[in-house]
């Protein structure tokens, strides 16, 4: 099973990734921005983009990496991923139904001041 936490940047997706980690047996958290970062390592670069899920592989990698750690490992994957594009997300959660890996979604939400205190504050 997949535990993904999604959200604004500054909601708290990291934070409680180690907290869910922590209160359910067998899981691990799985941060699918490294499969962005691996794709921005790609030389010469991709096509220029602000935001690395527009990168038509990064969507099905994510799919593939999961699923690929979830037969090796077992348990339970906790992905803190913001995915605002609702087709995208789409595209993941039909990808991760494809391979019979069922999702709980959950949305964190903070308070407009929460959000700029921890943004202003992140390093």
């Amino acid at each position: 099973m997949i535990v993904w936490l999604n959200g604004t940047h500054g909601a708290g997706k990291t934070t409680t990734s180690a907290l869910v980690q922590r209160l359910i047996p067998d899981s691990r958290v799985f941060d699918a921005e490294k499969v962005g970062e691996t794709l921005m390592d790609i030389t010469p670069g991709l096509p220029v983009t602000d935001n690395f899920q527009h990168w038509p592989p990064w969507r099905p990698l994510v799919v593939e990496t999961a699923r690929r750690v979830l037969d090796y490992t077992g348990g339970v994957l906790v992905m803190p991923m913001t995915v605002l594009v609702e087709e995208y997300w789409r595209e993941i959660s039909s990808g991760l139904a494809r391979h019979s890996v069922p999702v709980r979604h959950f949305v964190l939400h903070a308070d407009q001041d929460t959000l700029r205190g921890r943004i202003a504050g992140d390093t």
